[in-house]
């Protein structure tokens, strides 16, 4: 075992009172963390949302699960970290955000205590400034994705090992298994950490006789803590390893291609995510990838033990694998832990540019060289978020800034008795489900217009991203009458970001001329006039209206027929067929009673077809591949489709 300390830190480590210090770093990094809260009130990625779905639904019903399998599964004490503020601030971003950057500002402590245990008191003080500063943990700290856990809780289980193997006592080896255990069920780049953690206390028991009982306890106590997700993932593989198979790579090739692109993220092109990174920012800029430099040379001379080195390297190596094994690399997200690594080696550096600017400046002067060299770091990294980020188009779209700029008007803008409809949408968008508890008791709904319009038959209103469906307005005025409530207009796009509109449906819009009543659960209708004659070739297009009787369980489709006589259950030919989900972004389960779903279709008639009479006939089935649903209204009817006119082909 090596001595408890170098000679590196054998002088002028605390001094000045390395507490006051402290305290004013974690306030710097709490202003970094906290000064864009205000601003990131509109933003809120798709996978946040989903995290946000998940936690009020563990304020709603209380359990414990270490495991979410909806998109690409996901582990579970990030949601329950989550659900307190939401409980106390609503759902909205900003109890998301205040919850992760909460996250940040405890890794700044936790990144202290491992410093402290590494680097001794002087070189933690400096690697948590340098944390405090460093535009990924920044970037990260805004953002309500798991990963940000594995930083933190990475942390207290190094130290936790560490102080373990240092005094070896059972109850210290008994906090770091549990400390390990719960790295687990942060994120699923943390099992690399934990394979490492594993490995290390391995190699402790074979070197050392006198630590085999500890190291025992810790992986014990850390695979007992684990067992619920290890459980699950047992019982459930597919949905509990589902998202380390979606983005694995298959081959050396790609492997080796990642470590290229990782070699070039230090100081060329980073991740070109926008939501994860200013896309491309490379992970170090200048000043601190300067003092990172310094540090890696200077690591064998500042480390506490001379292992600790090695040790901080390995622990770096097993950080990037998860990305490298990966594709998109260089993922920030599935790197993050990498981040404890970088602010210890860099925070090594600037204690070593410290102490060898001592021999000419002397020991007042000797920090402002490094201490300067942060400086720059916090304004860069200030502007890149602030102003540089927070203001890029593509950061605008991958925050759906735009929906969230919508949800914000309704609540104060629209009665609550008015339908709220989001296209081009679903009802299961993460957003939207967030937005629920937000918008209630307001029915709300989620359609693709490019799939179907659907329209109240009270008043209702409209929020459509206009760029994505420019001409949404203009198909909704063929059935309603539209007044525009409200716009956003983004100097990015020609088209506003979104338009809020509000509808009142045209008073016989919805008067079919032909009206079928299938299994007493679906009303259709046709509301546009079809030819009474056509020729091969020739396309008929209409549109349906479809209304729900009862409640509806299951989703269904539409055929449209063309057949002559005898028919095709009478052993004739079925000329031709369109066949299609009905409104596929707003199945029959999502439907109200009160609502009409619009659907076009289209009926090429082939080419070679006899001339005469044929019959245009229509029928509903359960998706994909269900029965066909009787008809109950008009009665009788000898067959399961509704035969709704004749036409003539010439």
């Amino acid at each position: 075992m090596q001595p408890e300390q170098t000679r590196a830190n054998s002088d002028h480590e605390s001094s000045p009172n390395p507490l006051w210090v402290l305290v004013l770093i974690l306030l710097v990094g709490t202003f970094f963390r906290w000064s864009a809260l205000s601003g990131m009130e509109e933003m809120l990625h798709h996978d946040e949302a989903y995290n946000g779905v998940d936690a009020v639904s563990l304020i709603r019903s209380p359990r414990l699960t270490p495991f979410f399998p909806a998109n690409g599964g996901r582990e579970s004490a990030w949601h329950y970290w989550l659900a307190p503020y939401i409980a106390a601030f609503g759902a909205r971003p900003f109890s998301l955000r205040l919850a992760s950057t909460t996250i940040g500002i405890l890794t700044l402590a936790a990144l202290y205590r491992l410093g402290k245990e590494t680097l001794g008191v002087r070189g933690a003080l400096w690697a948590t400034a340098v944390l405090a500063v460093f535009y990924w943990h920044v970037h990260l700290s805004h953002l309500a994705f798991r990963a940000l856990l594995m930083p933190l809780v990475g942390c207290l289980a190094f130290v936790a090992l560490l102080r373990a193997l240092r005094a070896n006592t059972s109850s210290r080896w008994i906090i770091a298994g549990c400390a390990l255990g719960l790295l687990m069920y942060t994120y699923f780049s943390a099992r690399a950490w934990i394979v490492y953690a594993f490995g290390l206390l391995i190699w402790w028991g074979l070197r050392d006789r006198t630590k085999r009982r500890g190291v025992v306890i810790a992986i014990l106590i850390a695979i007992l803590i684990s067992l619920p997700i290890l459980r699950y993932t047992y019982l459930h593989p597919v949905e509990g390893l589902n998202r380390s198979r979606e983005v694995a790579i298959t081959n050396v090739d790609e492997f080796l291609t990642n470590l290229g692109l990782w070699a070039g993220a230090w100081f060329n092109k980073g991740d070109s995510n926008a939501a994860l990174n200013l896309p491309g920012r490379p992970i170090l800029d200048p000043p601190l990838g300067a003092l990172a430099l310094i540090g890696l040379a200077a690591l064998p001379q500042v480390v506490k033990r001379r292992w600790y080195g090695p040790w901080l390297l390995g622990l770096a190596l097993f950080a990037i694998l998860p990305s490298a094994l990966s594709n998109y690399a260089p993922h920030f997200l599935r790197a993050a832990g990498l981040i404890v690594p970088v602010a210890l080696v860099t925070g090594a550096g600037a204690w070593a540019l410290e102490r060898g600017a001592r021999r000419i400046a002397g020991a007042r002067l000797a920090p402002l060289l490094p201490l300067g060299a942060l400086v720059i770091t916090g304004i860069v990294t200030y502007r890149d978020f602030h102003v540089r980020w927070m203001d890029l188009p593509t950061t605008y779209l991958a925050m759906e800034q735009h929906i969230n700029q919508a949800l914000d008007f309704i609540p104060e803008s629209v009665p609550e008795e008015t339908p709220i409809y989001f296209t081009p949408l679903s009802p299961w968008h993460p957003n939207i489900v967030f937005a629920d508890a937000r918008l209630m008791p307001r029915q709300v709904g989620a359609f693709d217009s490019r799939h179907c319009l659907v329209v109240h038959d009270a008043p209702a209103v409209y929020v459509s991203l206009t760029l994505y469906e420019a001409d949404f307005r203009q198909r909704l005025s063929q059935w309603a009458e539209t007044t525009l409530l409200n716009q956003a207009q983004q100097e990015f796009a020609e088209q506003p970001a979104y338009s809020i509109l509000h509808a009142l449906v045209h008073a016989d819009a919805l008067r079919g001329e032909r009206v079928a009543e299938f299994g007493g659960a679906i009303r259709l209708s046709l509301l546009s006039s079809i030819t009474l004659a056509a020729h091969p070739g020739e396309t008929i297009s209409g549109t349906l209206g479809l209304r729900a009787l009862q409640a509806i369980d299951r989703p269904y489709s539409v055929f449209i027929h063309l057949h002559g006589d005898p028919t095709p259950y009478q052993g004739g030919p079925l000329w031709a067929q369109s066949d299609s989900v009905i409104c596929e972004s707003y199945p029959a389960p999502f439907w109200k009673l009160n609502e009409t779903v619009l659907q076009n279709f289209a009926l090429t008639i082939p080419p070679d077809i006899p001339p005469g009479q044929y019959v245009i006939a229509a029928g509903i089935y359960e998706t994909p591949l269900g029965p066909r649903l009787a008809i109950t209204a008009p009665l009788p009817q000898p067959w399961d489709y509704y035969e709704w006119q004749e036409i003539e082909i010439k």
